[in-house]
């Protein structure tokens, strides 16, 4: 298997090489855990089910391999899986991706390693609230929410 996923003291890297890497159209990603919501392990057939249809770019051979972006827009996806039964996959909030699917080996003891990581980051490291990021705004009593113009 040519997909590489580390869990590094800031975040995760996805990496893929080999035939994987030009099947995926992507040397892989980069992730923060401010932008990690969570990881799971699903069925191959239900993570399937749940994602977009059309590979954007990506490839794609029944039952043998699924590797790319696949969806745009909000729903976009990023997938690295190749014959496995149990693929792990990996939430996250903003763009370019929503989540990222993988196959990788012993997919429960990999969930739970990036579950202990993302939870010792949030530990470490002060979060911002997100109402904080946005601008305060004015109310004028007519429904408009925005100021002046």
């Amino acid at each position: 298997m040519a997909i590489d996923l580390v869990v590094l003291p800031t975040g995760l890297r996805v990496r893929f090489s080999g035939t994987d890497r030009l099947a995926a159209g992507s040397r892989g990603l980069d992730v923060p855990f401010e932008r990690i919501i969570g990881t799971r392990v699903m069925t191959r057939g239900d993570a399937v089910a749940s994602s977009p249809r059309f590979p954007c770019p990506g490839s794609w051979w029944p039952r043998r391999l699924r590797a790319g972006s696949w969806g745009i827009g909000e729903r976009r996806q990023l997938w690295g899986v190749r014959r496995g039964a149990d693929v792990l996959v990996v939430y996250l909030s903003g763009r370019p991706f929503h989540r990222i699917v993988v196959d990788v080996g012993a997919p429960q003891h990999v969930h739970r390693g990036i579950e202990a990581a993302l939870l010792h980051s949030k530990k470490i490291s002060a979060r911002e609230s997100v109402r904080g990021l946005l601008a305060p705004r004015a109310d004028d009593g007519l429904g408009s929410t925005s100021g002046p113009r």
